[in-house]
Order: structure tokens, then C-alpha cells, then sequence
């Protein structure tokens, strides 16, 4: 009777949902963490520049990331489990639920990224990330924002990148997005 109690307890731990999701998402040892998209601070995005809105600019923001050892007790900094980030994805979703890319919000967007994330207990590494694509805002549905017109999307964003032993891994956050034709007066689009 003991040994069917031992096995069936066994069985209950291996089911899936017992363990948390930042344990059996990737093989690695450890977390990728993204702390905060443009300061947690949603973006307000002008689909339009220049006193007589001629031209547009792409919009880029800072991202934290972090990279934590799975195991607390795990010595720190690892080498070997730094994080190299290859790549990104922005996809943008609306709350209403209509989310037909093209017509309701922008179109997805890839790209490729080369940063490398060390192994800490605390603090953060950043870098720019274009969130908007000047592209996204001659198209529809941004092309069509003129004057009192706003569009409100979260752009959830996922970094994948692999530890320098080549485990992947990823993490995603999310930002919220105010297109509008906010009437600036810039003259040419920032330098970033």
C-alpha cells in the first residue's frame, strides 16, 4: 500500500501545471526577463510629422532586460548561462477584440537584434528597440488617423535570443500604443 501511495504521488508531481511555467518553458538554467518597455509609460505615437505633417518617423523605445539564474541559490554571474537576444517580434492587439492586422491594427513586425544579457541578482540592461515601423504608419490602419482620430493598441513584444551553451530562450511584455496626428512641429525625425 505504500509503494501504490509513493507512486501515485510521483504521478501527481509530474503532471503538467504542477511545476510553474519559468521552470519547464525552456531547458535552460535560466530567465530571461524583460523589467520594463519605455519606462512602463505608454507611447504616444504621431502618425504624422512636421508643422504640415509631411513626412514620419519610426518610434523606438528603451527596454530593461534581466537575465536570473532559475535556481536562487545558484552562484552568480554564470558565464556560460549570459544571454545572447538574436531577435524580436511586435505584435499589436486591441482590447476590443477586433485585431485584424492591416485593417484594425498594424501589421507585425520582425527583426533581428545582437545583445548580449549577463547573468546578475540584480539590475538591468537596456537598449533601443523600434516599436513602429515607418512603414506601419503609410499603411492601414494608421494612414487613415487624421486630426481628432486616435487608435489605442498594445504592442506585445517577445525577445528570443540563447545562452552562450545554446539553450533558447524568451520573454515578452507588453506596451500600450496612442496613434494619433498630434500636430508637432518637429522638422526632421530624432536621431536615435
Amino acid at each position: 500500500m505504500k509503494l501504490g501511495g509513493t507512486a501515485a504521488l510521483a504521478l501527481l508531481l509530474g503532471l503538467p501545471g504542477c511545476a510553474p511555467d519559468y521552470v519547464t518553458e525552456n531547458a535552460a538554467d535560466v530567465n530571461l526577463i524583460i523589467a520594463t518597455i519605455n519606462e512602463g509609460a505608454q507611447l504616444d505615437s504621431d502618425v504624422r510629422n512636421g508643422p504640415d505633417s509631411t513626412f514620419v518617423c519610426e518610434d523606438e523605445v528603451e527596454v530593461s532586460v534581466a537575465v536570473r539564474n532559475k535556481n536562487p541559490k545558484a552562484p552568480a554571474p554564470n558565464v556560460p548561462s549570459a544571454v545572447i537576444l538574436q531577435s524580436y517580434e511586435v505584435r499589436y492587439f486591441r482590447t476590443d477584440g477586433r485585431g485584424t492586422e492591416g485593417v484594425d491594427v498594424p501589421y507585425r513586425i520582425t527583426g533581428n537584434l545582437t545583445f548580449a544579457v549577463d547573468v546578475a541578482t540584480s539590475g538591468t540592461s537596456t537598449f533601443p528597440l523600434e516599436i513602429v515601423r515607418r512603414q506601419a504608419k503609410v499603411e492601414p490602419p494608421l494612414s487613415s488617423i487624421y486630426q481628432a482620430a486616435l487608435l489605442t493598441v498594445m504592442a506585445e513584444v517577445t525577445l528570443y535570443g540563447e545562452t552562450l551553451t545554446g539553450d533558447r530562450v524568451s520573454a515578452s511584455g507588453r506596451l500600450q500604443i496612442d496613434f494619433a496626428d498630434y500636430g508637432d512641429t518637429l522638422t526632421s525625425c530624432p536621431s536615435n
